[in-house]
């Protein structure tokens, strides 16, 4: 039978889980040593402050100690020394307490950072980290010996999976079970691999609703998709340094300039090594705002964007990526709407409100010191339009809710595939082998790009045997047996 929305999502989850539910997890021993690339990829403090802040982990917890824990008031991010956010609000075992809240890799950080003999910590309402001790307890305590309520974060949040480690680049063992599957099995499970996909980015969408606003959360996601792999964190740290409702309250020049300054890229040797009379000019007109209002945004060096200049193409420069931002805010409450009401083409609208954004600058820049080029450029193109809706503007309906769930799946199965990037790439060649007409065919849309990449993620990237003990080839007979 074929499935059917929101049928598959269920099925590819619970095939998935029957898979990984008959073998021992090969990944579930593996260490630091043994798989130094993984290790490489381990979340960094930075993007964790970034998804704490986000809301991705959401508002109510469990202790350290058992004792329930409610954010009330996530607060500001800290733009200097001192504890990560500032002003923030929570409930201990329902006891509001005000003050400050610390977040490390791991609780032994507390102590390793001399935040146990600073005085300045002593505010400190929550120590929150992702790692501690397997068999010692270790317990924060302020300067003044006051004990500080910790909380423990889940290994991964439940929505974004496991950090990718990437295994090497040659067929994977499913190729040959794949080949006997004809088009249309295939195609069944890269659909409902996809559909589960859609939800998890529509859950995590949801719980960051809930948690921030819905503006914010959608403005978040719009930066990191803006700001591809290499600087995904980077512009998620920005969006929430320039909250939209802060942005919206200023023109629009006003709005580049803070946003161009909290990036880290407004300085005077940037003017002063300017010789175009364009840019000296833009940069001085961002200057001079960015002078006015930079004691409320700038950040001390420790707390800098961490940006990726390398790997990318001129025209994904992270300040083409900044520009695009403040292009994306003069349109929001036309972007907006797409997700609040019935849209006929979801493609077409997104393609005509970026349209209708005002000519800038970054037409004919690369960076705010290149040399203007000859011909416009599209500030974002065709492939990042449908990042923005397969990996934000669909996912915010799915997380919203309601009947417009099927519709917005009807658009996202028409979508045609974006620009086949590394990952992809090498997701095809694990699955599909030497069988470029395959894997053409099974890439040409998005939704297909998408589940081909769900099943990289929970299988490939799942399994630490280099593909020898995967148990992905040998039950993909079961997919029809089995479920359908």
């Amino acid at each position: 039978m074929t499935l059917t929305f929101p049928d598959a999502a269920d099925a590819y989850e619970a095939f998935r889980d029957w898979v990984w539910g008959r073998t021992t997890s090969y990944v579930a021993s593996r260490s630091d040593s043994q798989f130094p690339l993984a290790a490489k990829r381990r979340t960094i403090e930075l993007d964790l402050q970034a998804q704490w802040f986000g809301g991705e982990f959401g508002k109510k917890f469990t202790g350290t100690d058992g004792e329930s824990i409610e954010i009330v008031q996530f607060g500001h991010w800290n733009r200097g020394a001192g504890p990560d956010f500032t002003e923030t609000a929570v409930r201990i075992d329902g006891e509001p307490r005000r003050g400050t809240i610390e977040i490390d890799l791991d609780v032994r950080s507390w102590e390793s950072h001399g935040h146990g003999a600073n005085r300045n910590f002593n505010d400190v309402v929550l120590h929150v980290f992702k790692d501690q001790p397997a068999l010692n307890r270790f317990y924060t305590c302020s300067e003044d010996h006051r004990n500080i309520p910790q909380l423990l974060l889940p290994q991964f949040t439940g929505l974004e999976g496991p950090p990718d480690f990437l295994p090497e680049a040659h067929p994977g063992r499913c190729v040959a079970p794949l080949a006997k599957m004809d088009d249309a099995e295939v195609q069944a499970l890269l659909e409902a691999a996809a559909q589960y996909r859609l939800r998890l980015k529509g859950e995590r969408l949801s719980v960051m609703m809930t948690s921030t606003n819905p503006d914010q959360a959608m403005f978040q996601a719009i930066a990191e998709a803006l700001g591809f792999y290499q600087n995904k964190t980077a512009m998620a740290i920005l969006s929430q340094r320039c909250p939209i409702h802060k942005l919206l309250q200023l023109p629009p020049l006003d709005r580049e300039a803070r946003l161009f300054g909290a990036s880290g890229f407004l300085n005077h040797s940037l003017i002063a090594g300017i010789l175009e009379d364009d840019s000296k000019s833009y940069l001085r007109e961002l200057w001079d705002r960015w002078w006015t209002m930079r004691q409320d945004v700038q950040l001390e060096p420790s707390r800098a964007i961490p940006w990726r200049f390398s790997g990318s193409r001129p025209l994904n420069h992270p300040q083409r990526r900044v520009g695009a931002l403040a292009a994306l805010v003069s349109q929001w409450e036309e972007l907006r709407k797409i997700w609040v009401q019935d849209v006929n083409n979801f493609e077409k609208y997104v393609n005509n409100s970026l349209n209708n954004s005002p000519k800038s600058y970054w037409n004919h820049h690369y960076t705010l010191n290149s040399i203007a080029t000859a011909n416009s450029m599209k500030l974002i193109g065709k492939d990042r339009q449908r990042d923005l809706l397969g990996n934000v503007i669909f996912p915010g309906i799915m997380g919203i809710g309601g009947e417009r769930k099927e519709s917005a799946w009807t658009g996202y199965v028409a979508m045609r595939g974006t620009f086949m990037n590394q990952k992809l790439r090498r997701a095809g060649l694990r699955l599909f082998g030497p069988q470029k007409d395959r894997r053409k065919l099974f890439t040409s849309y998005y939704h297909q790009q998408q589940g081909l990449l769900q099943i990289y993620r929970d299988f490939c990237l799942e399994d630490a045997s280099d593909c020898k003990n995967c148990p992905f080839p040998e039950q993909l007979s079961q997919w029809n047996t089995r479920l359908l």
